[in-house]
């Protein structure tokens, strides 16, 4: 009787040491799929910021260029200067709202990445504690 008991708790533990293994190895694949998608945030994040930058130096070169181009009395040149300048400035607020989004994205990221690793942790503990 007590040896069936005690097989009874054996298997328990077994079974409980596999759900703890299995539950590890679903977090760990988690984490990686989560850091690879946090990844992919802060290049594309990164991409735009150079864009937005880029964006921004050039309606600030047009700008140089029309007003050089004013002192100089060329109005064809002034016209296409801020003809330019136009669509850049409206190429950067499409730039700056992607840059926005994809910011955002990348912060709400932090507490998924933070709750799995908190949960990898006490797994990791319980089966150090327990098993």
């Amino acid at each position: 009787m007590m040896e069936n008991k005690m097989d009874d708790l054996w298997d328990k533990t077994d079974d409980l040491e596999k759900m703890v293994e299995q539950n590890l190895r679903n977090l760990n694949r988690d984490l990686g799929k989560v850091k690879a998608e946090k990844a992919s945030l802060l290049a594309e994040e990164q991409r735009l910021k150079r864009e937005l930058y880029e964006c921004q130096e050039g309606i600030e070169k047009m700008d140089r260029y029309s007003s050089k181009a004013l002192d100089e009395g060329n109005e064809e040149d002034v016209r296409r200067f801020q003809e330019k300048k136009s669509v850049m400035t409206a190429n950067l607020s499409d730039l700056q709202a992607a840059y926005q989004f994809a910011s955002s994205k990348s912060q709400e990221m932090n507490p998924i990445l933070d709750n799995l690793v908190a949960d990898i942790r006490e797994l990791e503990s319980i089966k150090r504690n327990k098993f």
